[in-house]
């Protein structure tokens, strides 16, 4: 039997890179319902936590959107984009908990209910963070002086340290190949921004363009910043991959007992000698 200590750290990542990875299929439902750190089935606790979660962001795109709707120039910031996918991934993932809280057995391998609650959460996490590092490094250097602001720190720090608290408390798995899901959002919001430009749109301040790094009339600027924008989503889709792994890692140590540790790591060599 190979020792699985003799393995190569990277060797996690590099098993991603299989074809089958790109799928939204998990064997076990019951993962996207509970917590990695939950003792039994149902956890009360649990429950209350993701609907915390899901009223904290609730509370932050309604307030944001009523003090800074501006005619619905709000919709059009990749700041409010995310903000609201927190909201729904968060919100999601309260319903979900909770039909299965009531039953469950309710939720099959291979419900699209849980593909979807999976591929927008990763989404959101990998959107939430690029927002963040993309707003105080680009941009709020560039803004007026003054105060920080509540709605700079809910839409632009709270937003990445409450999905990264999440990314480590959920039970289901990380996918690498699940970046083709943020990508699509990021290069959505790409082409969105070019045909506001065309459509003769303006921002908030009524600049003809919705962030001055997304600037059509600099092109160049423009797809600098769109494909820079991608190669941080794919380097933060690595992050997120290895706080998972970091999470399991930890699991395994500390509270999974060994007996079901050794299961896990012997059964792909049982499979092999079939």
């Amino acid at each position: 039997m190979r020792d699985p200590s003799s393995q190569c750290c990277c060797q996690p990542m590099l098993d991603e890179f299989q074809k089958s990875k790109f799928a939204l299929h998990h064997d076990e439902p019951g993962d996207f319902c509970r917590s990695q750190w939950q003792r039994g089935d149902r956890s009360i606790i649990w429950l209350l936590y993701r609907w915390l979660f899901a009223a904290f962001f609730a509370g932050g795109v309604l307030a944001s959107c009523i003090q800074h709707f501006n005619e619905g120039t709000w919709f059009i910031y990749l700041t409010d984009w995310g903000f609201v996918l927190c909201f729904y991934a968060c919100t999601y993932g309260a319903v979900v908990a909770t039909i299965y809280f009531i039953r469950p057995s309710y939720f099959e391998p291979g419900s699209w209910a849980l593909k979807i609650y999976w591929a927008s959460h990763f989404t959101t996490t990998v959107l939430a963070l690029m927002i963040t590092l993309v707003f105080w490094t680009a941009l709020y250097p560039s803004m007026a002086g003054g105060p920080i602001g509540l709605y700079n720190l809910w839409a632009h720090a709270f937003n990445s340290v409450c999905m990264l608290i999440d990314c480590f408390v959920v039970a289901f798995p990380t996918r690498l190949m699940h970046f083709i899901y943020p990508l699509v959002i990021g290069l959505t919001y790409g082409i969105f921004s070019l045909i506001y430009y065309f459509a003769g749109g303006t921002d908030y301040g009524g600049n003809h363009f919705i962030y001055f790094i997304l600037d059509w009339e600099r092109p160049g600027l423009a797809i600098g910043s769109v494909c820079g924008c991608i190669v941080l989503a794919l380097i933060f889709c690595v992050m997120v991959f290895w706080i998972y792994r970091f999470r399991i890692w930890i699991y395994e140590r500390c509270v999974q007992p060994p007996t079901e540790v050794m299961q896990t790591r012997e059964a792909p060599e049982k499979v092999q000698r079939v």
